[in-house]
C-alpha cells in the first residue's frame, strides 16, 4: 500500500537510484501499475518514486482524461531544453495545497525506458514539459520550494494559511 511523503521528509531531498532492470526492486510493470493508480486516487497528474517512498529512478504522470497516455518513465534524462520559458503553476502531492509559478523550459527532448526496460525517446511541449521537469527534479532530490525565492513561497504559504 502506498503512502505520500510529505516534505520535509529526507527522502525528498534524495538522488534517487537508477531502476536496474536487471536485478529490479520490484516487478516495473507492477510499480507502474500501482504508482497509476495512486497518482489518480490523489488526484495528480504526476508522481515520483520517491514521493510514495520507494528509493529509484522512475516517475509516473498523465490524467484520467487521457489514460492511453499516462505511464511510467523509468531512468528518465533530458538531452535537450528550448531557449523559451514559461513560468506557468505548479503544485505537489507532496505539498498539499500549494501552489507556485516554477519558471521552466517550454519544450523538452528525453529519453527514458518504459516497464519492459525499451528505450524511449520524445519531445515534451508546454504542460507535458513542465510535468516532466517537475517529476524529474523530485528522482534528482529537488522540490519545486528549491526552484522559486523566499519572498514568491513565503507568499504562497501566506495564501495557504487564509484558506
Amino acid at each position: 500500500m502506498l503512502e505520500i511523503v510529505h516534505y520535509p521528509n529526507p527522502i525528498l531531498s534524495e538522488r534517487m537510484p537508477k531502476f536496474d532492470f536487471e536485478n529490479p526492486i520490484m516487478n516495473p510493470i507492477e510499480l507502474e501499475k500501482q504508482m497509476i493508480e495512486f497518482m489518480f486516487s490523489n488526484n495528480g497528474i504526476g508522481l515520483a518514486a520517491n514521493q510514495v517512498g520507494i528509493k529509484t529512478r522512475v516517475f509516473v504522470m498523465g490524467t484520467k482524461d487521457g489514460p492511453e497516455f499516462t505511464k511510467a518513465y523509468f531512468n528518465p534524462a533530458v538531452i535537450e531544453t528550448s531557449q523559451d520559458t514559461a513560468n506557468l503553476a505548479e503544485g505537489c502531492l507532496s505539498f498539499p495545497n500549494i501552489f507556485v509559478k516554477v519558471k521552466r523550459p517550454v519544450k523538452i527532448s528525453c529519453t527514458w525506458q518504459d516497464s519492459t526496460g525499451k528505450f524511449k525517446m520524445g519531445d515534451f511541449i508546454g504542460y507535458g514539459c513542465k510535468c516532466f521537469l517537475h517529476e524529474l527534479d523530485h528522482l534528482d532530490g529537488i522540490v519545486f520550494k528549491d526552484k522559486v525565492g523566499k519572498i514568491k513561497w513565503n507568499f504562497a504559504m501566506k495564501r495557504l494559511k487564509r484558506k
